[in-house]
């Protein structure tokens, strides 16, 4: 079981991309933006994945997040979501670590690609479960929204 951090600005979205996470037995801490997601790596959870829209409201999109998460976790795998693959183009994709789905996509790929990247980062950065001591959830499931 993976500690995910998913960013999708999208309610209805983000609802079903993190109930099919959850089914697949990981632990998915939401975030609606990219700002409210930055106050979240700060905070005392450490995720083992970042699953991202790129394109949100606020001052940090998904790919500032991406750089940010990749700062602060270098071993941990990112997963973009977008429906422009064109967005991505200047963005440094390292292999094993970083990918992308496209938008509109189809659910079943997405448990799939998640678990094939966190299998190879693994052996280097260890699973850990979230949320930590003190961090406020709702089940396996928790939303952060900053006003």
């Amino acid at each position: 079981m993976a500690c995910i951090l998913l960013v999708e600005d999208e309610a209805e979205i983000r609802t079903m991309l993190a109930e099919v996470l959850a089914d697949a037995g990981h632990e998915v801490v939401e975030a609606d933006s990219g700002d409210s997601a930055a106050l979240l790596l700060d905070g005392p959870v450490s995720f083992d994945l970042l699953v991202t829209d790129i394109t949100m409201p606020g001052l940090l999109d998904g790919i500032g997040l991406g750089a940010l998460f990749r700062t602060l976790h270098a071993s941990r795998p990112i997963l973009y979501i977008t429906g422009r693959p064109d967005a991505l183009r200047k963005v440094p994709m390292r292999p094993n670590r970083e990918a992308v789905l496209l938008k509109p996509y189809v659910l079943l790929p997405l448990a799939a690609t998640v678990r094939a990247m966190l299998a190879a980062a693994a052996p280097e950065a260890g699973l850990r479960s979230c949320p930590g001591p003190g961090f406020p959830a709702h089940g396996p499931r928790a939303l952060l929204a900053v006003p």
